[in-house]
């Protein structure tokens, strides 16, 4: 409320005095004081603690911590809440802690968390008209503010007349109101273009999911591989222990020279120091998985349980039609409703350059002594061309044509990079397959060679370099297999992220905390 300034009041009589002007340091004092008030009352203290950290680096693999937890169902509140709703690729490995992973991973990653909330961000925008009360408007008038007010005013006398003297009490009050008829679709071209860049956003967020997804899929088969590795080392190691025995007995036989017993050491040496990097292997990739979940980085190998082990191929997916993909991949999506945004922003361009139509009106009451109130009221309708802007809507309409130009072509480049990635994950699948099978009958070759030469050399009719040379041929295609098994897996993961799928909807829709 702000009122007019009251003047001193006269007494009958008494000669009007001249109040002293206050000085101009003592009125900057006080709108000095006044500003200070308001800036106290405004401005709050700003201390952003930082978040809580552990009290120690953790670097040993083999002693976590207690409060480590092993597994997403050993968590104080249970299993995870389930995210999605429809049917998701992974469950095709029939694995339930795989999902149980990717369930948690898809609630807590602090990167979905982060795209997730920019959906809601961009609903709230304030420039974006939200329904039909948009373009309403009620208020105050300018210029005249309501409030009331004593005014009194006096005069010097003038003889022979009295001095003279008006009081009098004003109080007025006002309010207006407009209302933007849309008759030519500008407004909704806005609310348009405010939708898309949310469902953008959404995309973007689907995009991050099923690339958070298949990450989490990939580092769970890296692990398993490494466990793999892990024991065939072990193995390896207590298969030349063993040999390394057998060639100590036949040196004090007589039967070998020295040299057989120092190489057989020396690969014994080599094999086991293979078994701490592959150790150290595992507990990066445990760090990276469980950072992906939005847990602090923790190398302990507890999350996959110990009997896995890395799975066969499950059956193919449904491949559909290439233009499926325009439907099912959210990259597709996106480009989709990039076109579809300058769509509506020529729209928009278009409708502006037609007259703004609004219904106005205003209503108030204005009273001097509370005497006999004057009403007054007010309605119309207001309408604005603005028939010159120096060109802009011109500059605007050709840039519009430009860019919708560019992102139809990005839409079309969209859509045959997401076929390539189809095709491209199918032919190294069918590839890897058939490298595999050849891989896996060279190692049960390999087993037999190895038997052979074993009975041989403890025959006495062979030396020992065909058992060390069978042993490194055999330890070099079961690895070989591992890790072809772990691409061929890797191939399928990637042919199910090209192929997209709706799934990944629900996780947009996931509150955070």
């Amino acid at each position: 409320m702000s009122s007019a300034p009251l003047l001193h009041e006269v007494r009958p009589g008494a000669r009007a005095r001249k109040r002293p002007a206050r000085r101009p340091r003592r009125a900057a004092r006080w709108v000095a004081s006044l500003c200070l008030f308001g800036a106290c009352s405004t401005v709050r203290p700003v201390n952003v603690p930082p978040p809580a950290a552990p009290s120690a680096f953790v670097a040993d693999a083999a002693a976590p911590p207690v409060a480590e937890r092993a597994s997403p169902s050993d968590s104080p509140g249970g299993a995870p809440e389930r995210v999605t709703q429809h049917e998701v690729w992974w469950t095709a490995f029939a694995d339930p802690e795989l999902d149980s992973v990717i369930q948690e991973a898809l609630r807590n990653n602090y990167l979905l968390r982060d795209v997730r909330t920019l959906i809601r961000e961009n609903k709230l925008d304030p420039t974006v008209p939200q329904g039909w009360w948009w373009p309403l408007q009620i208020g105050i008038p300018a210029g005249t503010p309501a409030g009331i007010q004593r005014v009194a005013l006096g005069s010097a006398p003038l003889p022979p007349s009295d001095p003279l003297q008006l009081r009098y009490t004003s109080a007025n009050i006002g309010v207006t109101a407009s209302y933007q008829l849309d008759l030519w679709g500008n407004l909704e071209a806005q609310r348009r273009v405010g939708v898309d860049f949310s469902e953008q956003q959404r995309q973007s967020t689907e995009i991050q999911a099923q690339n958070v997804a298949e990450q989490v899929a990939q580092l769970w088969f890296d692990i398993l591989v490494e466990r793999a590795l892990k024991e065939l080392t072990e193995n390896e190691v207590k298969h030349n222990q063993m040999l390394l025995e057998l060639v100590k007995a036949r040196f004090d036989q007589h039967l070998v020279p020295r040299l057989v017993v120092l190489q057989q050491e020396q690969q014994l040496l080599a094999i086991q120091a293979q078994v701490p990097l592959v150790v150290a292997r595992i507990s990066v990739l445990n760090s990276q998985l469980t950072a992906l979940l939005g847990r602090l980085p923790a190398p302990h190998d507890l999350l996959i349980p110990a009997d896995r082990r890395l799975p066969d191929l499950p059956p193919a997916p449904a491949l559909g039609a290439p233009s499926d993909l325009t439907q099912h991949t959210p990259e597709l999506r996106f480009a989709k409703l990039r076109v579809t945004e300058i769509e509506n922003r020529v729209n928009q361009n278009l409708s502006s350059w037609l007259p703004t139509i609004e219904v106005v009106g205003r209503a108030g009451i204005i009273s001097y002594s509370f005497d006999e109130p004057l009403r007054e009221s007010f309605a119309g309708i207001r309408l604005t061309w603005p028939l010159f802007d120096g060109g802009r809507r011109i500059s605007e309409s050709q840039l519009l044509k430009l860019t919708l130009k560019r992102r139809k072509w990005q839409y079309d480049l969209a859509l045959k990079t997401a076929v390539g990635r189809v095709q491209d994950a199918l032919l190294q699948e069918r590839s890897q397959a058939e490298s595999l099978r050849s891989l896996r009958e060279q190692v049960a070759l390999g087993q037999v060679l190895l038997e052979e030469a074993q009975k041989i050399f403890e025959a006495g009719r062979s030396d020992y370099l065909s058992v060390l040379t069978a042993l490194a041929n055999l330890s070099g295609l079961q690895r070989s297999a591992l890790r072809a098994q772990r691409l061929l897996l890797s191939y399928r993961v990637q042919l199910y992220r090209a192929l997209g799928g709706d799934w990944s909807y629900a996780v947009t829709e996931v509150q955070n905390e």
